[in-house]
């Protein structure tokens, strides 16, 4: 793995992205019944959609700004590029690599630096990507039994039976922000198109 050198306060920006994304998981699962089936129930929730599923070819530079309660918002670089075969994300800050994600539909490879947020799992950080910006109708296709993904002209709500969990709304012209209902965290994700990448982009073949 790369070992990357970061200032103090990035630490902290990752730290709380890698938080912040992980009560995005925990938003994602049901409370388990019994211990023993809470690592299945939890990974039954990830998203892992296909590339294509996203409808066109997009490569996008990111911002992401993390806003921990009560706390000031913390920024971070990303790249995301997808095409009919393959997802990457690549998140950096201050100029510096932290980790790259490659997505094929069928492999997640991860390359992280020592810096990554050990709480952060790719997977999770997989699926938060694809719950933001992939279809509606592919995302209600791969929810299991209980969950709801709502759809209006204010954004998208993902719910497990009747509760909501997240919201994902436009924060103006080019930026969503996904609001997790446990623990009063939002994301706030700045790219060209906002919600929708695929709105300067060429249909995916």
């Amino acid at each position: 793995m790369p070992a990357d050198r970061a200032g103090g306060g990035g630490m902290k920006a990752l730290g709380m992205l890698g938080t912040a994304l992980l009560l995005a998981g925990c938003a994602l699962q049901p409370a388990p019944q019994r211990e023993s089936t809470a690592q299945a129930a939890h990974a039954s929730t990830r998203l892992a959609l296909a590339p294509a599923a996203l409808g066109c070819s997009a490569a996008v530079q990111q911002r992401l700004t993390v806003q921990p309660p009560g706390q000031a918002a913390q920024e971070l670089d990303a790249l995301l590029e997808v095409d009919a075969h393959r997802m990457k994300l690549a998140i950096l800050n201050l100029g510096q690599m932290v980790g790259t994600l490659e997505w094929d539909g069928a492999q997640l490879q991860p390359q992280l630096s020592r810096w990554w947020p050990a709480v952060l799992a790719p997977e999770q950080v997989l699926s938060d990507v694809q719950l933001a910006f992939w279809p509606p109708q592919a995302i209600a296709a791969a929810l299991p039994e209980g969950w709801t993904l709502a759809v209006s002209a204010a954004g998208r709500v993902l719910q497990y039976q009747g509760s909501e969990r997240v919201r994902i709304r436009a924060a103006g012209a080019n930026a969503l922000e996904l609001v997790y209902q446990q623990g009063g965290w939002s994301l706030r994700i700045d790219s060209p198109g906002g919600a929708d990448l695929c709105s300067n982009a060429a249909e995916a073949p």
